[in-house]
């Protein structure tokens, strides 16, 4: 599929030509490479989607306070105090 951007400023061309040329690469191919790792991320909004539709895992169980508490019992058994 071909994209043509229209209107795009003189200094952002500038600048991704630069950068395609500082890895030896064509503009073509930076921006083919760009977008391709823009989209393997996915969006704040699709992210918090898949979150909100977990399952919560232990919440029922103990506090944050009680993990911290018996991480420091342990670290206090280990150093024997």
């Amino acid at each position: 599929m071909d994209v043509l951007i229209r209107d795009l400023p003189d200094a952002v061309h500038s600048e991704l030509a630069h950068r395609a040329a500082a890895k030896d690469m064509s503009l073509r191919a930076y921006l083919h490479d760009v977008l391709s790792e823009h989209v393997a991320v996915p969006s704040m909004h699709d992210w918090l989607e898949r979150v909100s539709a977990l399952d919560p895992v232990g919440a029922d169980i103990c506090s944050g306070a009680d993990v911290v508490a018996a991480a420091r019992n342990e670290d206090d058994e280990l150093v024997g105090r």
